[in-house]
């Protein structure tokens, strides 16, 4: 097989090649400069994923204005609340915390229909579509939860869903 050298890589090079591999190998140790330089940029690391959890887990800044608690909405039911420049209908009801621009009549859901009802005859499914009466489509708002409390950005609410062609009526809401 040929001669073996004493110094690089050995068994899977050919002898030239380990000849210059050699050239790349570190020939001396680290130094303690290596170490300090290490444990600084481990510490710096740190600071900054604990600086980044510190901002990322407050509550949302502007434009997100506090509407509520969560837990003032019943789990099966919805709430009208005031945000500022718009009303703002809180609905848990159909699973989850939704936030729409509220209807100008007043709404709320109904469990026995699992849609948000008016009493002026409207039904909007939990998306916002409206399914029944006469009127538009909810536009819903982006909200976030933060420590129980819930935050939504009154400004820039969602291009409502086209309205069903439907004829549902409502269920707990007197027409």
């Amino acid at each position: 097989m040929g001669e073996r050298p004493d110094y690089g890589p050995q068994g899977y090079l050919p002898p030239r090649a380990a000849k210059r591999a050699r050239k790349i190998m570190l020939r001396e140790p680290l130094g303690l400069t290596w170490v300090v330089a290490s444990v600084i940029a481990a510490l710096v690391l740190v600071g900054v994923g604990i600086a980044y959890l510190v901002v990322w887990t407050g509550p949302p800044g502007p434009p997100y204005q506090e509407v509520a608690p969560v837990e003032a909405v019943d789990p099966r039911g919805a709430e009208l609340f005031d945000a500022g420049a718009v009303d703002v209908l809180v609905v848990r009801g159909g699973g989850g915390v939704h936030a729409f621009v509220a209807p100008d009549a007043p709404a709320t859901w109904c469990q026995e229909s699992g849609r948000i009802e008016s009493a002026d005859g409207q039904v909007w499914e939990i998306s916002g579509r409206l399914v029944g009466g006469e009127g538009a489509s909810l536009q819903r708002l982006p909200g976030q939860a933060h420590d129980g409390v819930l935050y939504v950005d009154p400004t820039a609410p969602s291009t409502p869903p086209a309205p069903a062609n439907g004829d549902e009526d409502p269920v707990c809401a007197a027409g």
